[in-house]
């Protein structure tokens, strides 16, 4: 039988911080592969673990997908890139400081699927000066590993991404998911479902909220 990570319990006020913790008080990473191979290889619990500010972390299977699209400006007089045809489209986006500058984070979409949900985002970088090369998920995250959880703040819980039977975070690998200026990228990752009566989370990228009462689709 497949097993799921157990969700921590969250210290009440919750706190933030970059560093690590025992009682698992910042987010970690997650990713996206097709529920059949996922429950075929088995799940194990995540552990408890916080961000580092390191080198990048090794390339994982999952990674996400650069949107293509027609060139418009922004406000700032950049080029920014309309979504493609098979491009989701964001509800909501949070403004992060990237290494290089600013990032958008957006949120499209959190989903049930049984045992497990899926997380959705797009990772924008919109940075002032074009550094000419493509930017990876882990520079967008202000070169830190891009830990994304899941907080449930009705019953002070945190949900870790599910790693497959080898160990792999079924989660976008921070080191691998790279765009370019302007361009968005999709990323997703893998949780265990809360229960049926919590119908949002809060959704942390590291010590910082991205999506504040992100519902859940069932």
């Amino acid at each position: 039988m497949p097993r799921l990570p157990r969700p921590s319990r969250l210290p009440w006020p919750p706190q933030r911080s970059s560093g690590r913790s025992s009682w698992c008080a910042v987010p970690v990473r997650r990713a996206s592969t097709a529920l059949g191979a996922l429950l075929t290889a088995g799940l194990v619990a995540t552990g408890c673990s916080g961000s580092g500010d390191g080198e990048p972390p090794a390339p994982s299977s999952s990674g996400g997908t650069a949107a293509g699209g027609s060139p418009a400006t922004t406000a700032s007089g950049g080029t920014a890139t309309a979504p493609g045809p098979s491009t989701p489209n964001a509800s909501r986006t949070t403004r992060i400081q990237g290494a290089g500058g600013d990032v958008d984070v957006g949120f499209v979409d959190l989903r049930a699927d049984g045992r497990l949900v899926q997380l959705d985002l797009l990772f924008t970088p919109r940075y002032a000066r074009d550094p000419g090369a493509e930017i990876s998920l882990y520079e967008m995250a202000g070169r830190r590993d891009a830990a994304v959880t899941l907080v449930d703040t009705t019953n002070l819980l945190r949900y870790s991404v599910v790693q497959d039977s080898g160990g792999a975070a079924l989660g976008a690998a921070a080191g691998t998911v790279r765009t370019r200026n302007n361009v968005a990228v999709s990323a997703s990752y893998m949780f265990a479902a809360p229960p049926p009566d919590v119908t949002s989370v809060d959704v942390y990228l590291n010590d910082r909220l991205i999506v504040d009462d992100a519902p859940i689709t069932r």
